[in-house]
């Protein structure tokens, strides 16, 4: 049992709880995380109490899990030094478009390797992510059910993504300095706030919806896994745009 565990480790992988309502949820996404041994739980804008004694209750001894999870108060804080977001849904609308089932979401994962920092956001349990909180994912990953009664517990889920880790063989992967080469969560953040500005200045998008092509550019740049540098030569292209643009405008 041991070797399985080593062998299955995830150190830097976060599993991330967005306004979580329920303490007995939270102490059963405790518990799921404990047996495929994931040791990193984050709570974001948290309407319950982690330690209260239904969530230890519900832990079955994962109490340390609880006792060391991080609370935040919003997305950003909590985000800021992945370097890959998954975020989980089961709205499967043309903004969430591709999405990757818990099988490939952990192939991803196991791509980069264990060094790499991975956050998989779970929503509220009445609503699940919301659409400014999906923008955040680097990559969508949904879980195939009846589509006719997709409800699925927050532990359960939790569950599902912990055992589909497991199955996979754990390496390092990246070496500590190509971990450190890539893009962080807040630059890749900046660089869509730019093109939002850009893109639009350049008459790009379309005014009564630009996120339609922005949700596309998400997902495309997300699964690239960038650098820090790729991000700063897409910026420099959008720098350039600006002045070309200030320059025709006269400005």
């Amino acid at each position: 049992m041991s070797d399985f565990l080593v062998k299955n480790f995830w150190p830097e992988l976060a599993v991330v709880l967005v306004e979580p309502k329920l303490d007995l949820n939270v102490g059963a996404v405790a518990r799921a995380m404990k047996n495929f041994n994931l040791g990193r739980l984050f709570l974001v804008a948290p309407s319950c109490d982690p330690l209260s004694d239904k969530s230890r209750a519900l832990s079955c001894g994962a109490d340390d899990i609880l006792e060391a999870a991080r609370v935040f108060n919003n997305l950003e804080e909590a985000l800021a030094g992945f370097k890959l977001v998954v975020g989980t849904t089961a709205r499967l609308g043309k903004y969430c478009r591709p999405v990757f089932t818990p099988a490939q979401t952990a192939g991803k994962i196991a791509e980069l390797g264990t060094r790499v920092p991975v956050a998989i956001m779970f929503g509220r349990e009445d609503f699940g992510l919301g659409r400014e909180q999906r923008r955040h994912s680097h990559m969508l990953s949904s879980i195939p059910v009846n589509p006719e009664f997709s409800s699925l517990n927050l532990a359960q889920s939790v569950l599902l993504y912990g055992y589909e880790l497991s199955r996979l063989e754990a390496q390092p992967g990246r070496s500590e300095s190509a971990v450190a080469a890539l893009a962080a969560h807040t630059e890749l953040q900046g660089m869509y706030a730019h093109l939002r500005r850009t893109l639009s200045a350049a008459g790009f998008l379309d005014r009564s919806n630009p996120d339609h092509l922005l949700e596309y550019l998400r997902r495309l740049f997300g699964r690239a896994a960038m650098t820090s540098r790729e991000v700063r030569i897409i910026r420099g292209l959008m720098s350039l745009i600006d002045n070309l643009l200030r320059r025709g405008a006269g400005l």
